[in-house]
């Protein structure tokens, strides 16, 4: 698999954590696609997910995709969220997997994991934990978590093969991979051109 030089993988992840500076701030003007709870029911979130969520909480939800619509979570599940961001869908499966199980999510943003600490606050949510953590290098034992979910999170990482052997490293055997994510048409590029439209 090709992958970037050093150089252009650090410039990368600078773009990628400025960016995400300014969504943990606010989501107006960042995305093209519907956010919030616009996001979450467009997305077909069980609307009884959506309306548990406090609205001052769903307004951070910026995902893709609903990874939960492909597996379900159950009752006394650990689950990793990587690339986290918000917390919104770490939240969500803490609620699915109480009151035995619990999750984790995980961002390389610090700005976003001081945002999903706030929303874990705001919602209440005890069985749910954040961590700033680079997915290429997971603090986690080997098959740790009954589930690992991303959502939006593979097509921002630079380095996408490490990314996904720390999810199957950590993951159960039998365990489940939730991926909700938006994909490149076209030629893969790794240069100075990648960073002009990492994030159209």
């Amino acid at each position: 698999m090709l992958k970037p030089s050093l150089d252009v993988t650090q410039k990368i992840t600078s773009v990628v954590k400025r960016k995400y500076k300014n969504v943990a701030e606010s989501l107006e003007h960042q995305f093209r696609y519907p956010t919030g709870k616009d996001g979450l029911q467009g997305l077909q979130y069980p609307q009884e997910l959506i309306e548990w969520l406090p609205e001052e909480v769903a307004q951070w939800y910026c995902g893709v995709g609903n990874p939960f619509s492909l597996s379900e979570i159950r009752s006394g599940d650990h689950v990793l969220d990587m690339g986290c961001g918000a917390g919104i869908d770490t939240l969500i499966a803490a609620k699915l997997a109480e009151p035995e199980g619990s999750s984790i999510g995980v961002d390389f943003s610090e700005d976003m994991i001081r945002r999903a600490q706030s929303n874990k606050e705001l919602a209440g949510v005890e069985n749910v934990s954040f961590q700033v953590v680079d997915g290429t290098e997971l603090p986690f034992i080997d098959e740790q978590f009954d589930v690992v979910t991303t959502n939006a999170m593979l097509n921002l990482a630079v380095d996408k093969e490490s990314v996904l052997t720390e999810a199957y490293r950590v993951l159960k055997s039998g365990g489940r991979l939730h991926v909700s994510d938006q994909i490149l048409v076209g030629a893969a590029m790794c240069s100075e051109q990648a960073m002009d439209c990492w994030f159209k």
